[in-house]
């Protein structure tokens, strides 16, 4: 539908008609059109006050905005990573794409908060990162580990669903999960030992 109003659009304004007219367009499939479009910038409204809230909450949580910035960083690469290569292979903004953004949040965030709330923990105890992660490089980065493969592969029978958009939210959630997990146990502990973060 989207192209028909396309081709419409630009034949009209290539073939002007000898009287004025105006048009517009009815019926189901254009008003699904419309249902999408408001739908979508629904969602990108409410992703975006959202990524705001979940700052918020990190800096409450944390007590800082150092640790706050920190636990945001995977989640942010995670977003603009995975829907960098959206746009890039050429998909859509579309519904599942739409709702997924808002999912994301809370998904991609989880891990980080819970590497740092450990890493934090123990940073504090022994005063030194080389103690704190070979601590956290331990059990607790094996939990997250297997959070992550456990949540990432839960989503993996999706790809076998009949209809496209479950499928998509398979692949997209499923990537989303891997994604902010390795940036997460790679960049956070990078970003505290050259920073020196303690507090």
């Amino acid at each position: 539908m989207e192209k028909t109003m396309t081709v419409v659009d630009e034949y009209m304004d290539k073939n002007p008609p000898p009287v004025s007219l105006s048009k517009d367009w009815f019926g189901l499939t254009y008003i699904n059109v419309v249902w999408q479009q408001k739908m979508v910038q629904g969602m990108l409204d409410a992703f975006l006050g959202s990524f705001i809230v979940v700052f918020l909450m990190m800096v409450f949580l944390f007590r800082s905005v150092k640790w706050a910035t920190l636990s945001m960083i995977p989640l942010s690469l995670t977003i603009l990573i995975i829907y960098g290569v959206i746009g890039w292979i050429g998909k859509d903004y579309d519904m599942p794409v739409a709702v997924l953004s808002s999912l994301v949040l809370g998904l991609a965030v989880d891990f980080a908060i819970h590497f740092l709330v450990r890493s934090r923990a123990s940073l504090q105890k022994s005063k030194d990162w080389e103690l704190t992660s070979q601590h956290i490089f331990g059990e607790p980065s094996r939990a997250i580990v297997r959070n992550i493969i456990v949540i990432a592969i839960g989503f993996l029978p999706l790809l076998f669903a009949n209809l496209i958009p479950y499928r998509t939210v398979g692949l997209i959630l499923a990537a989303i999960l891997l994604l902010s997990g390795i940036i997460t146990l790679l960049l956070l502990p990078s970003l505290i030992k050259v920073f020196g973060i303690k507090k």
